[in-house]
Formats: structure tokens, C-alpha cells, sequence
């Protein structure tokens, strides 16, 4: 995957039926907004971007740079600002990313168990079910923290260990400086360095710990892979 192509983000997967909507491009690492001739003059490197750049230069005024993700073909990725994931396409159609999540029969499961509000920050307590057959010594799954515009706020890990097969463990997580109610989504995107079963620091490969991750769906707050 390079990092030449464009992120974008819109309101809700409905945005991306109409000339994929009101979208808005937002940043990882700054806050910077420039207009569209700039982010047209940064894209136009990229070939075979080329088309979309134009598209999105005529269609916002005002665009906000990111980190990007090319996908090759033309196609850019997208994610909605209730943290949803698509791909469009050259010809302006576009269709839901989904990542697959293992057999929950057969993995960690990671439930939000309770979400509470706090002075400046939000609390939420986390399990872990140890489906997985054989003991977790160590999984640290990392959580970030997408705010209502759809920018990544904060990023946090949190460690669970010496879970035995069919048990499961509580722990506590809190992200200051914003609301519960001002998150739009989490994302659990990375594990790195887990111990369990066959796994450990020295032979995981790349995602292996994350994929042995099954987040379940919540009805206190939207997180997902």
C-alpha cells in the first residue's frame, strides 16, 4: 500500500450515493486546511488519481489534507464519519470495506461492557473472552479514538494477561479530553506483541495478533476493526 492516493470522509454511507456526497478530507497529523487548487497541485503526481483529483477540486471548496491510501486503479479510500469504510471508485460508484473478523467461537472477544461519562473524558470498561482454546499470556489490543468531525483524537492501549481457556477479564480504559458522547467511532487497528498459544514476540507476523481479535458490536458506543 503507498501512500499517494487520498482519505476521504463523509457523513454517513448515504453520502456516498450522490457524487459520493458532502465530503470533507480530514487529517492524521495536522490541522491544516488548504483549498482545493493546493490539494489539486499536492495530487497531481498520481496518474492515475488524476480524474478524481479534478472531480474533487471542482466539487469542494475547501478540502483538509490527509494521509492517504492508494488502492490502485483509481479507487480512494473512504471512511464515513460513523467510522464506516468504503471504497470509490473511478466511475463514482462505491462499495463498504469490510474486514473480516475470525469465528468468535474461536477468538478473543472483545465486548464494551459499560461506557460512562466523565469530567473531560470518557470511561469504558472492556472483556476479553478466551475462546481461543489455549491460555492469552499477554494481548494489548491499541484503540483509537475518532472524534464527531472524523479526526483521530487519541490513541490508547490497553493490556490484558494470564487469561486460561473459556475465562474472560475485565479492565478499565479512559480517553481525556472528550466526551462519550463526542466520539464518533473506535477503531481496534493494531495488537503487536502478544503472547499466547504459539505466538510471541519473536515469530508473530505482521496483524496475526489483531486477527485472533473479535470486537463485538455494541449498542453503548460504534467500535469495530
Amino acid at each position: 500500500m503507498q501512500t499517494d492516493a487520498t482519505t476521504v470522509r463523509c457523513g454517513t454511507l448515504g453520502c456516498c450515493n450522490a457524487l459520493w456526497g458532502e465530503a470533507t478530507l480530514y487529517p492524521r497529523a495536522s490541522n491544516n486546511v488548504v483549498n482545493s487548487a493546493e490539494f489539486s497541485m499536492s495530487m497531481s503526481t498520481n496518474p492515475r488519481l488524476s480524474a478524481l483529483t479534478v472531480f474533487l477540486a471542482a466539487t469542494f471548496s475547501a478540502v483538509t489534507a490527509i494521509a492517504v491510501a492508494d488502492h490502485g486503479g483509481g479507487e480512494i479510500e473512504a471512511m464515513t464519519m460513523d467510522g464506516q469504510r468504503v471504497l470509490l471508485k473511478s466511475d463514482h460508484s462505491w462499495e463498504p470495506i469490510v474486514i473480516p473478523q475470525g469465528d468468535p467461537s474461536t477468538s478473543a472477544i472483545l465486548t464494551v461492557t459499560n461506557v460512562r461519562e466523565m469530567h473531560e473524558a470518557c470511561g469504558m470498561q472492556l472483556r476479553i473472552q478466551n475462546n481461543l482454546g489455549y491460555k492469552i499470556r499477554s494481548l494489548v489490543p491499541r484503540f483509537f479514538v475518532y472524534n464527531r468531525q472524523g479526526i483521530l483524537f487519541d490513541e490508547r492501549s490497553q493490556s490484558f494477561s494470564s487469561i486460561k481457556p473459556t475465562k474472560d477479564q475485565y479492565k478499565e480504559i479512559q480517553f481525556s479530553g472528550i466526551g462519550c458522547y463526542e466520539i464518533s467511532t473506535i477503531k481496534v487497528q493494531e495488537a503487536h506483541r502478544c503472547t499466547m498459544g504459539d505466538i510471541d514476540i519473536h515469530n508473530e507476523e505482521e496483524g496475526e495478533c489483531l486477527a485472533l481479535i473479535y470486537v463485538e458490536p455494541s449498542t453503548l458506543i460504534n467500535i469495530s476493526k
